[in-house]
């Protein structure tokens, strides 16, 4: 392994404004795809279900953009990749940690060489179940606004420090932008109340890496590279193989970089090295969805923090202000990580 990071920016304003951070994915696979390659990624199909699909041309690939804070169906996703790769096609395959270490655990038993095969994984918070995105589904057609389109990382509210939205669209022709600190979805989603229980015991952190590239947000950079900061998304890409990095070359005329300061990364991004917390009321939240209850009220029940809670809060927030105006005097210990990891 080779690992080196980079803080990288999309020139192509469109296509970084599509992504949910700095536009590095579309660069990457428009470079296969040009090459008579095929892309894998996650799309949403006509249900809003996450799916990976197979992509040959733009209009896949606009799709594919964005995050998608859902568990994707892989379906016959790795057979139909070996199948590319023994025609003698390139092909770029992006998915979660976990998927792509299985996807490598895949081609290995099957003999198959990774040649041809470019592996990008991304800086994950944790997976939501399947069952939850349905329940939020369910409770939105419910009170008569039911989705037909979403973009769980919509930028046009801002970037840095979280500071993005979600936007819908529904049955009936109307749109919606909300701050994503306000979305219920998120709220339960940030507080790890439907993760999968495997995110909680992670076994694909690390900064060093099997995959050729991961991709995920670089929060905080404006604090040390401002000139990368100009609220609409910076990555962070970090590149660990060979191949990676003749890749990450035939990119760079597309892109404005800079050599990324991995422990400022990850202070502002700790979930490159760290799994996230077990909420001790995600049982409850499966029991009592199960049962029928409403998606929404549920998570708003759940998360609905103490008086406690609220008043720890309010004094971290504080101790945090401070700590900003004497220049981080205080320690650490009092700082909150607000961040989320995506795909960029």
């Amino acid at each position: 392994m080779i690992t080196k990071a980079f803080a990288c920016i999309n020139l192509n304003s469109q296509e970084r404004t599509r992504s949910s951070s700095g536009g590095i994915y579309p660069l990457l696979a428009h470079e296969i795809i040009n090459q008579n390659g095929v892309v894998f990624a996650a799309c949403y199909n006509d249900k809003l279900e996450v799916v990976h699909e197979t992509i040959v041309d733009e209009q896949g690939l606009v799709a594919s953009q964005g995050s998608k804070y859902v568990c994707s169906h892989l379906g016959d996703t790795f057979t139909e990749l070996s199948n590319y790769v023994k025609s003698g096609r390139r092909v770029l395959f992006v998915g979660t940690p976990c998927q792509c270490a299985g996807l490598i655990t895949f081609l290995s038993e099957k003999h198959i060489s990774r040649d041809k095969v470019i592996v990008v994984d991304f800086v994950c918070h944790g997976i939501p179940g399947r069952r939850a995105w349905d329940g939020y589904k369910k409770s939105m057609k419910a009170v008569g606004q039911e989705l037909t389109a979403i973009n769980m990382r919509d930028k046009s509210s801002g970037w840095s420090n979280g500071n993005y939205s979600w936007k819908e669209a529904f049955a009936d022709g109307r749109e919606r932008i909300t701050p994503r600190r306000e979305v219920i979805y998120m709220k339960g989603m940030l507080s790890n109340l439907y993760l999968r229980p495997s995110c909680f015991e992670c076994s694909f952190k690390g900064v060093e890496r099997e995959t050729d590239f991961t991709l995920g947000d670089y929060w905080g950079i404006g604090n040390h590279l401002p000139d990368m900061d100009d609220d609409k998304g910076t990555s962070l890409l970090l590149v660990h193989t060979e191949a990676g990095l003749k890749l990450f070359e035939s990119i760079r005329d597309h892109i404005r970089f800079a050599d990324a300061n991995i422990k400022k990364a990850i202070e502002g991004n700790a979930c490159i090295v760290k799994s996230t917390g077990r909420n001790d009321k995600r049982n409850e939240f499966y029991r009592r969805l199960n049962d029928g209850e409403d998606f929404v009220a549920l998570v708003t029940d759940l998360t609905n923090p103490s008086f406690m809670g609220r008043a720890k809060r309010m004094v971290k927030s504080r101790l945090n202000k401070l700590a900003k105006s004497l220049g981080g005097g205080i320690s650490n210990t009092y700082t909150l990580n607000t961040s989320i990891e995506v795909a960029a």
